[in-house]
């Protein structure tokens, strides 16, 4: 451990021990509660220790709560995200699996969790990583010791040897008795949600290959969940996406993106509720870097993003992308996904806003990416919360404004049904009913202002 990051850990651990939380009366402001109904003008939200004690349109005695004013502004449940991987646990890519190396980075992981903060996601999914760093982050996360969205996470990936993500982290499965075995240690850490991997075709231009056989996908699917442990699936075709909803899967890590997906698939999804990660970043992210990187100059991207990293995404990370022909393979594709991802909200599906990215601005590019496949700045509130939630299976503790759950609120001052730009305007983020100080984040952004 770097002494940067016990000197963080210490001043956090003696601030939690002294500091009483004072609660927290947000009055007259306009809610969105996250659960797809309409906003509450003029309401108020009493917050008690961490969690929400009330709401209502009527005026709440403040008692000895601290009184925020949120006239003219706009109060909603904090983001989720629910397709990421922290940087910190291993080195390398996806595409290059057999080069990667296991590490233990946590200073560096704890630089990107301070921007999820700071654009206003209050949770993490992690959907794939090295289990002895992920559950080391997720520890501190949950004592306290860090600054940090809260931390779902699964660790390793599930495949087979040569499979998709068969990586350093992954668990490749060759026989039941070895699969249990793993299984059986991954339980010790208390998994939030194990992912597993059915892609045969890989990233693309590659070579077949070996993927978890029906039968055998089946028993793993099983034995995770009579753990009481939730499954997700990275998939990308529609069979595959089908055949593993009828295997007992609990959430699809992906929409289906490598074609137009069936009304059958459509309806059965639609049906049966399974939350589905929308990550149209990741494709439009590879498809756009290539003719058009100015994004990485945006503000928000400067404001938490290392200078060394925005340099990578516009040189290294882009030619990787052109020379391997990623970048028109995507953008090729990306139009399907987002094709099926409107025809499924138009169903009933639950979709979870997931980007499979890592910077935290692109949880933003997400939410603008739904919009141009045609849903409502609206509809995307409840997608981007309670459905990010449900995704972890998580719903009743967290996820939108009801008495109960969590204080994970963003405070903005304009209208997130009116624009999903909007989602940006952030006033405050309080995660567990305390006021997140966005000027102390590790962020280029406060060392900037601090010179």
């Amino acid at each position: 451990m770097s002494r940067g990051y016990q000197v963080a850990l210490a001043a956090l651990v003696g601030l939690c021990a002294t500091a009483v939380q004072a609660d927290v009366l947000i009055k007259n402001v306009t809610l969105y509660d996250g659960t797809g109904g309409p906003a509450k003008t003029g309401a108020y939200v009493l917050v008690k220790g961490d969690k929400i004690a009330q709401v209502s349109t009527l005026a709440i005695p403040a008692g000895r709560a601290q009184i925020i004013d949120g006239t003219g502004q706009y109060l909603m449940p904090g983001i989720m995200e629910s397709h990421m991987h922290l940087p910190g646990g291993q080195t390398g890519n996806v595409t290059n699996p057999n080069e990667r190396k296991l590490i233990i980075d946590k200073p560096k992981g704890l630089k990107y969790l301070h921007a999820y903060l700071y654009v206003g996601v209050t949770a993490i999914y992690d959907s794939g990583n090295n289990n002895d760093y992920i559950f080391a982050m997720r520890a501190d996360e949950q004592a306290g010791k860090i600054q940090s969205p809260r931390i779902f996470a699964g660790g390793g990936v599930i495949t087979v040897p040569n499979g998709y993500a068969a990586g350093p982290a992954a668990l490749k499965v060759e026989n039941w008795e070895q699969a249990k075995r793993e299984l059986d240690h991954r339980f010790t850490y208390k998994p939030d949600m194990i992912k597993l991997t059915l892609d045969r075709q890989g990233l693309m231009f590659q070579p077949t290959l070996p993927a978890l056989s029906q039968e055998m996908f089946e028993k793993v699917v099983k034995y995770i969940s009579a753990n009481g442990t939730r499954t997700t699936v990275h998939i990308a075709a529609e069979l595959d996406a089908e055949a593993t909803i009828n295997a007992g899967i609990t959430a699809l890590a992906h929409p289906v993106w490598r074609s137009i997906a069936n009304d059958n698939f459509i309806k059965l999804a639609a049906e049966k509720k399974i939350p589905i990660a929308t990550t149209l970043a990741y494709f439009g992210n590879i498809a756009r870097v290539a003719d058009d990187p100015s994004f990485f100059d945006e503000p928000l991207f400067k404001a938490v993003v290392e200078e060394e990293e925005l340099d990578l995404g516009k040189t290294v990370d882009r030619k990787r992308y052109i020379d391997t022909g990623m970048s028109p393979f995507m953008k090729m594709l990306a139009p399907h996904a987002m094709k099926n991802i409107k025809r499924l909200h138009e169903a009933g599906a639950v979709l979870a806003l997931g980007t499979d990215r890592t910077l935290a601005p692109m949880v933003h590019q997400e939410l603008e990416l739904l919009a141009q496949s045609g849903l409502s700045a609206f509809d995307c509130i409840q997608i981007a919360t309670l459905n990010g939630a449900k995704y972890v299976g998580r719903e009743k503790d967290f996820g939108s404004v009801e008495p109960g759950k969590w204080a994970d609120l963003l405070l903005l001052d304009a209208d997130p049904a009116a624009d999903v730009r909007n989602f940006r305007a952030i006033v405050a983020v309080f995660k567990g009913g305390k006021k997140i100080d966005r000027t102390s984040l590790d962020l280029p952004v406060n060392r900037k202002a601090r010179r």
